[in-house]
């Protein structure tokens, strides 16, 4: 007993010195996904510049996630194989993390102060440079998870530290993020935002060392790789659903300041605010999420997670209505608050999920092949996003996103449910648990 608890208190550090390198990808991830659209179509009535149309800004979201997705399979495989003194992930992140960090600090560095096609042009280069900066780091970063962590409660424990830095990251997005916007401006926020990342980013770079591992076969060519990743029973039903929950989730996280500042009628800061109120109960939920997962498995706890919260968003578009004389801000709090319930199973399951899949990978065919797992999940995943966006952009745009006429704001609620009901009812077909 003695020797687990030594072990466990060596890989404590390990744990903590790798998951903060996920606070870089989750606060550039999720600035852009939150505030981008924000600064570049806000709200008419907001009196902030308009660099273009939100259905323009939609489009080059898209256009940037797709060719950021389609490398995700390329960078994957490419780690897999990759041998190196360092490791096959560590000196990805470590090639990545500078060049990611300068693209993304130039996104707030628009070269016309209004509409132009320069904007537009200059906007696609900064962030497809930044998303494929992104794939650089993410993939081999999620990658080592599988190999750090071994057995089903170490993987909660890694995916729950991974959980813990995306909610880091997350309020660094919204409450440092926001805070920074009011008081200094949108450039200080991203050089703000882009210090804390690479100071992430090295973390793991200058303190976890992979252990030696050669592959048991050579590795596999890449067209073959990708189609034993797909052949793989265990992983089609999970990658299937993942479109629908990430849409789902995306299109809610970056209408969140258009349902703050319209429809609950705060201001930018209490975009913020709101975000916070909803981790901390995320926070408070960690450990029911990993009872549930531990004693039911993690199908149920991540099908469970899915339905609760399309139930949730089904009643977004309520806020502002309900019966009685309760202040519109109370009403959105308490939305906000109830919702953080099942976001705690949706921050922790996925890469405790896909760090299974990858184990009945090794079994089938000789080989660790996380990476190649974790770049499909990234092309489908960043693909997603990308559609989100334009989806968004045009429903705004078509049903109206101003405070005389908010229609294209009420729907994001609606939309987001439907797409996690249907990820939910494919994901029933996973069979491990």
């Amino acid at each position: 007993m003695l020797k687990n608890i030594t072990a466990r208190s060596k890989k404590l550090p390990l744990f903590f010195n790798y998951t903060v390198g996920y606070v870089g990808i989750g606060l550039i991830t999720n600035v852009v996904v939150t505030w981008a659209m924000y600064f570049y179509s806000p709200p008419l009535t907001s009196g902030r510049i308009v660099y273009m149309s939100a259905t323009t800004f939609g489009l080059v979201i898209a256009l940037g996630r797709i060719v950021d997705a389609v490398t995700d399979p390329l960078v994957s495989v490419w780690s897999d194989g990759f041998r190196s003194p360092y490791g096959r992930r560590i000196p990805f992140i470590a090639a990545g993390a500078l060049p990611t960090v300068l693209a993304f600090v130039f996104i707030w560095y628009p070269p016309v102060a209004g509409p132009a096609p320069l904007n537009v042009a200059y906007l696609l280069v900064m962030l497809g440079l930044m998303f494929f900066g992104l794939t650089v780091i993410t993939c081999p970063f999620l990658a080592l998870m599988p190999e750090i962590a071994i057995g089903p409660a170490e993987r909660m424990r890694a995916a729950e530290g991974i959980a813990l830095a995306h909610i880091a990251a997350l309020v660094t997005a919204m409450l440092g993020a926001a805070f920074f916007i009011e008081e200094f401006g949108f450039q200080a926020m991203a050089v703000f935002a882009g210090t804390v990342a690479l100071v992430s980013f090295l973390s793991p770079v200058l303190t976890v060392r992979e252990a030696p591992r050669e592959n048991r076969r050579a590795p596999f060519p890449f067209r073959q790789a990708l189609l034993l990743t797909l052949k793989n029973r265990v992983f089609l039903p999970y990658i299937l659903s993942l479109p629908f929950f990430w849409f789902g989730f995306n299109f809610v996280l970056m209408g969140v300041p258009y349902i703050t500042t319209v429809q609950i009628g705060l201001s930018e800061s209490g975009v913020g605010i709101a975000l916070i109120l909803a981790l901390v109960v995320a926070l408070v939920c960690f450990p029911l999420v990993r009872r549930l997962s531990l004693i039911r498995g993690k199908k149920y706890a991540f099908s469970a997670t899915m339905l609760c919260s399309s139930f949730l968003l089904m009643g977004l578009a309520s806020v502002g209505s309900w019966p009685g004389s309760i202040p519109v801000h109370l009403q959105g709090m308490t939305f906000i608050a109830a919702a953080g319930i099942p976001l705690a199973g949706l921050f922790i399951l996925p890469n405790a999920l896909l760090a299974d899949i990858t184990d009945e990978d090794e079994r089938n065919t000789g080989q660790r092949r996380e990476a190649v797992y974790y770049g499909m999940q990234g092309l489908v995943m960043k693909g997603t996003i990308g559609l989100s966006a334009l989806v968004l952009g045009l429903q705004l745009e078509t049903f109206g996103y101003s405070a005389d006429s908010y229609l294209g704001i009420l729907l994001i609620g609606p939309v987001a449910a439907l797409c996690l009901l249907a990820g939910f009812f494919i994901f029933r077909l996973y069979p491990l648990n």
